[in-house]
């Protein structure tokens, strides 16, 4: 993997890098909402086509997992992906 951090702007390519990303390396994009009142939080899924599709889940995404950008694994496999376009 390459050893070079590189930090992305969040732009829309690089958000759907992202999400692209979380799903070779996580094998899908899921979180819990712990925000509720609910004793058990809310599972919540997306699918990259329904990210590309809708305004308001590409944001959604884009606001839980722009945190993840900066991880490690995740800043490596962007950039391979990054190279292959």
């Amino acid at each position: 993997m390459s050893s070079a951090f590189k930090k992305y702007r969040m732009t829309r390519k690089n958000v759907l890098l992202l999400a692209q990303a979380i799903i070779n390396v996580h094998g899908k994009i899921a979180w819990q909402d712990y925000a509720s009142d609910s004793p058990y939080p809310d599972q919540h899924r997306l699918t990259l086509n329904e990210i590309k599709g809708s305004p308001e889940k590409f944001e959604r995404f884009r606001n839980e997992f722009t945190h993840q950008m900066y991880d490690n694994v995740i800043n490596d496999e962007m950039q391979r992906l990054e190279h292959e376009i």
